[in-house]
């Protein structure tokens, strides 16, 4: 409460998260609230918290995430944007991409590699960056539906305060995977595939074609989300009594990620042909699209079959980001060895 918000216990959250998906609410942007909040909160010091956290309930500061580069994506200790101290500053030079919303934020919470040093998870250092600072250039990264979500960000010998460090100089890899927990398993998957569940089930009700494969899909479906909400329920006791998110937000990650895209590809099922036709304007991208100039006027196909193929392209996506599935997954069996 000394920062703001509403001082809720873990299952006040989940509640909460559950009537905003049931009303359709859409969903705040994670990288402020529900990523770089967390981070500062556990790793930051008073001085970052009392000036960057009211600053992101409020709005006025909107976050974007430096990880991802070049060649280093899921493997993220790979990262090799330099930072060299110079007295009471550090000047970064490197390249982040595939990072969402960029053009739009004013902040960057970034890792940086400050030393040289064996093992890759040594030597990094997470980093809160002026998005207005000379020396960073953004560039859009056109999705092949138009959109504009994502950039290319450069950074050109870019000064930022030793003080912006979150943490301590060459171990931010423990504040990383701490927001990363945040960023897989912070959140409940459950409520919002529900959710979508509801939308394709009234979707194939409205389509009339009866197909039975279809409706044992959307069962086996269903089926999965309950177990996963079980899943969310036990994570959250184990939260509730003060225990690490820790393996548990991987599962969630991986389980959640493949619902949604199973979700996608029955709904592209019960859309057929008339998911094929983009149409921007009649439903809400990701992003503007200035890329996509002959927008449809009318409307062609029914409601249900106007997001389809656009949520579909867009759930590919979702064993990648956050950590691919992949990746997950071996953390999950590194953590049944160490048992």
């Amino acid at each position: 409460m000394r920062y703001g918000g509403c001082d809720w216990s873990v299952v006040r959250h989940f509640i909460w998260q559950a009537e905003l998906a049931r009303s359709g609410a859409p969903a705040l942007s994670p990288m402020g609230i529900g990523m770089c909040g967390p981070a500062l909160i556990g790793h930051g010091l008073p001085a970052q918290k009392e000036h960057y956290l009211p600053r992101i309930l409020s709005g006025e500061d909107f976050w974007c995430q430096g990880y991802s580069e070049p060649h280093a994506g899921s493997d993220l200790a790979a990262l090799t944007m330099s930072a060299v101290r110079h007295g009471d500053e550090f000047v970064c030079n490197g390249v982040k991409v595939w990072t969402t919303h960029a053009h739009e934020a004013n902040r960057m919470f970034c890792l940086v590699r400050t030393a040289r040093t064996p093992r890759p998870q040594e030597g990094v250092t997470f980093l809160l960056i002026d998005m207005t600072a000379p020396g960073v250039r953004v560039d859009p990264i056109p999705m092949l539906t138009g959109e504009h979500i994502q950039n290319t960000v450069w950074f050109d010998d870019v000064r930022v305060p030793v003080a912006n460090v979150v943490g301590e100089v060459d171990k931010g890899w423990s504040v990383a995977k701490s927001l990363l927990d945040f960023e897989r398993g912070g959140a409940a998957y459950a409520p919002r595939l529900r959710s979508r569940l509801t939308g394709v089930r009234a979707a194939f009700a409205s389509s009339g074609a009866g197909d039975a494969n279809v409706a044992r899909n959307i069962a086996e479906a269903e089926t999965d989300i309950v177990a996963l909400e079980f899943n969310e329920l036990r994570s959250m006791a184990a939260l509730s009594s003060g225990a690490p998110a820790g393996a548990r937000a991987s599962m969630m990650k991986v389980i959640g990620a493949e619902i949604y895209q199973r979700l996608s590809e029955i709904a592209l099922d019960i859309a057929g042909l008339d998911a094929c036709p983009y149409q921007p304007n009649h439903t809400r991208p990701g992003g503007p699209t200035p890329y996509f100039d002959k927008a449809l006027d009318a409307q062609i196909g029914p409601d249900y079959a106007v997001t389809a193929g656009a949520r579909y392209f867009n759930d590919r996506a979702a064993s990648i980001y956050g950590g691919s599935n992949e990746i997950q997954r071996n953390i999950l069996a590194k953590a049944l060895t160490q048992r």
